[in-house]
């Protein structure tokens, strides 16, 4: 009746005596009944008074109910024809209704990589769950002793690139159940856009650390002379003379390298230089296990909350 609309918030029900006399049930069913109205608010008792429809109830009617169910499906149609799996789309589903569960930071993950450009990879593509806090670690710093002890106790999850994998058991022991591994990878446009870079053409490379110059050599289709590549992190090489003689400049995406005097770009471009941003990703299925692994680890969390 409430939920039909026969009854409105503030209507007064019939005493328990008077219910189970009409309905012709114990009084103790109708107790029960009652007690489990109170407790879902649809219903409020006041000693003396009565037992009264809530005024903040909101039962949802069947129909509603319906539509919800549609949208629902409507979406998931639209996600699966868009090219993600049901357990993507689950996996997501869960990550959302956790979010609106809490806002505050409830997982806490390491990554840890050889390059500050695989650092960033990681926080990229998992930072859009909001729970989720990330710190970026450089193995150099883990192998220098800059971390004590029992430090890594402190996060709920450690990621890090297959190639390192084993290196961080061996280095973490006690850390291995938490310590999850990702293949890492260029992005096909990019992969595309280096294979066109015309041969008469000359091409530099900018990036923070020599370890990722390394990988993006590993997808040039030609050797890059040494006069044509600037690591940050070791070389003082002025940017406008090393930008004065190429045709094509090849760095991570430019956030990574905010602050790091590239302020030279736009002239770069204005007289006709390309650039291609060596975007490095998790692969589908690496970053599907860690989506459903920090999606676990937030339910625990949450229900142990509750």
């Amino acid at each position: 009746m409430v939920r039909d609309g026969l009854l409105v918030p503030g209507d007064r029900l019939p005493s328990e005596r008077e219910l189970s006399e009409s309905l012709g049930v114990s009084r103790g069913t109708v107790k029960k009944a009652y007690d489990k109205l109170c407790t879902n608010g649809v219903t409020q008792s006041i000693v003396g008074s009565g037992t009264f429809i809530s005024m903040g109830q909101d039962v949802i009617s069947a129909g509603r109910k319906q539509q919800a169910l549609d949208s629902i499906e409507n979406l998931v149609d639209q996600l699966y024809t868009g090219g993600f799996s049901y357990r993507e789309i689950e996996t997501h589903f869960n990550l959302v209704i956790n979010k609106y569960r809490t806002l505050s930071k409830l997982v806490h993950i390491a990554a840890v990589d050889c390059s500050p450009e695989a650092l960033y990879t990681f926080e990229d593509q998992l930072g859009y769950i909001e729970q989720v806090e990330i710190d970026r670690i450089l193995l150099s710093d883990l192998k220098d002793g800059k971390y004590p002890r029992g430090y890594f106790n402190r996060y709920d999850l450690i990621v890090t690139t297959s190639t390192h994998y084993n290196e961080l058991i061996e280095r973490l022991p006690l850390m291995r159940n938490k310590i999850m591994q990702a293949v890492i990878s260029p992005g096909t446009q990019t992969v595309i856009e280096l294979a066109g870079i015309p041969k008469d053409k000359t091409a530099g490379v900018i990036c923070m650390s020599r370890r990722y110059l390394e990988v993006i050599q590993t997808f040039m289709t030609r050797d890059v002379a040494k006069k044509n590549t600037l690591v940050l992190d070791e070389d003082n090489t002025d940017i406008n003379q090393f930008l004065r003689d190429k045709d094509f400049l090849i760095f991570p995406p430019a956030h990574i390298l905010d602050g790091t005097g590239l302020e030279e770009l736009p002239q770069f471009t204005e007289a006709g230089g390309r650039i291609i941003h060596f975007n490095y990703q998790i692969e589908r299925g690496s970053l599907i296990h860690i989506e459903e692994r920090i999606s676990n680890i937030l339910h625990i969390k949450i229900g142990g909350a509750v």
